[in-house]
């Protein structure tokens, strides 16, 4: 048979695909030595580019022989003039992704570009010397954070592991994708995870963008993740409330910013454990954050308790905050939170051990505010002097009331006219004072001081008329 390996022969082109729809079936039934008769008599091995409809990626030899790991016909076609890019889908990632590294070197010995394979392709292969030769070649295998996420997504690629761990520290983007993995972890609580990211030398203290929020919905990415700094592993697990990964990481006051991790925490226990470590510096600007988080300016946040802010609040640091800008903010803040539990950040700050007189005053002395906490029966709404009058004298009349029932206002007249009020009283069975207090209640006039001396002296002495009880 002619030799039918000849890679300078002029190509012959397929106007549709049903030109070429015989070799297909001879590709997929195995049958080498009617291709080579096919490639002999002149025929077409691949369709021409423009002769394919638009939207469609019909299965091409070459694709076939790869999906069949049919090593021979591959060699074949490509030993024959076929054109690599002239294919429509990716022939070295359809190589690496069935694990055949004999037809991977074939592709690249015919023409094939290692920068034409996708990187998350490279990476599921789980192939650390797969993963050297691209790096190797240049090949960016952090692109588009397909590492981050393939490390941060599960734990079974160790190859990769390693890899990072034996390259980090030469080069800053495998670094940081190793601790975007770690973040990853540290959101879905992932322990395991953690471990194996913090065992690659992950830095749980430096800021990791968090891809999903940073760039997806950015049309520039390269600018939006210059822009979106991101959190620490520290900070993420701080504000996912995972107390044990959160010791596990280990912050650190030298290295961490620990109002930052107050500010962004939802968890009571976080609170008291970095409380041990260092308490809380700038009490206004966490409480600023807390309460904005806990007011209803945010509902996608969900249901948020008092229970961090109180344990801030019990943290031993007590509040004093002058800057009445600053003040405004956060009563703007507790405006917007639940009754129940403004009630309870009230009763808190109430305490002066807690919350200094100067800095309560202001934070609660605004007519709005007010209006709320007398709503909320926390304080009484003020008396005017002419309404402490009138309650005065409708608290008389219904005590003038009270004491008819029980005293003849005449004979108690005629009584204290004729005789000492310690006389009068003792028949009575209570003290002078009393006797004065229902004389008064009852508009009852008494003797003035000396006016039983002047009697016994046969001075003359003026009896008033009893007035009227309104």
């Amino acid at each position: 048979m002619p030799d039918a390996g000849n890679p300078d022969r002029a190509l012959a082109l397929a106007e549709s695909p049903e030109d070429v729809r015989a070799l297909h079936q001879l590709c997929r039934q195995g049958h080498l030595y009617d291709v080579e008769r096919w490639i002999v008599g002149g025929k077409p091995l691949q369709v021409a580019p423009e002769a394919i409809r638009k939207g469609t990626r019909p299965k091409t030899a070459l694709q076939i022989a790869l999906e069949t790991g049919q090593h021979s016909l591959a060699s074949l076609l490509l030993k024959n003039g076929y054109r690599l890019e002239f294919e429509r889908y990716a022939p070295l990632d359809l190589a690496l992704q069935s694990r055949r590294w004999d037809l991977f070197d074939l592709l690249l010995e015919w023409g094939g570009d290692l920068k034409s394979v996708d990187v998350s392709t490279v990476l599921d292969t789980y192939n650390a010397e797969l993963y050297e030769r691209f790096r190797a070649a240049g090949y960016d295998l952090t692109e588009r954070h397909e590492m981050a996420s393939m490390l941060g997504h599960g734990t079974r690629n160790r190859p990769l592991l390693g890899f990072v761990k034996r390259h980090r520290s030469e080069d800053p983007k495998i670094q940081q994708e190793l601790n975007i993995a770690l973040g990853y972890h540290v959101r879905a609580g992932n322990e395991r995870g953690v471990n194996l990211c913090l065992w690659a030398g992950a830095d749980p203290h430096a800021p990791a963008p968090h891809p999903e929020i940073s760039i997806s919905a950015d049309p520039d990415p390269e600018e939006s993740e210059e822009r979106f700094v991101g959190l620490s592993a520290i900070e993420e697990a701080a504000s996912h409330g995972h107390l044990g990964i959160l010791k596990r990481l280990g912050p650190d006051p030298s290295q961490d910013d620990f109002d930052s991790l107050y500010e962004w925490t939802n968890a009571e226990s976080i609170v008291e454990f970095l409380a041990t470590l260092q308490p809380p510096r700038n009490l206004t600007e966490i409480l600023s954050s807390q309460l904005w988080w806990l007011g209803d300016r945010y509902p996608s946040a969900g249901y948020r308790s008092t229970r961090p802010i109180e344990a801030l609040l019990g943290c031993g640091v007590r509040w004093e905050e002058r800057d009445s800008a600053k003040l405004g903010g956060i009563r703007r803040s507790l405006l917007t939170v639940r009754d129940d539990h403004l009630k309870t950040l009230v009763a808190r700050l109430g305490r002066p051990e807690i919350c200094a007189p100067e800095t309560y005053h202001e934070l609660f002395r605004t007519a709005r505010m007010q209006e709320r906490l007398r709503a909320l029966g926390l304080v009484k709404k003020p008396i005017t002097e002419r309404e402490k009058q009138r309650v005065e004298r409708e608290r008389r009349a219904e005590e003038a009331v009270r004491l008819l029932c029980r005293y003849d206002r005449e004979t108690l007249y005629d009584q204290v006219w004729s005789h000492p009020a310690q006389e009068v009283a003792k028949g009575y069975g209570f003290s002078g004072v009393r006797l004065g207090k229902v004389c008064r209640t009852l508009n009852i006039p008494v003797p003035p001081r000396g006016y039983w001396a002047r009697v016994r002296s046969g001075t003359a002495v003026r009896k008033p008329v009893l007035p009227s009880l309104g």
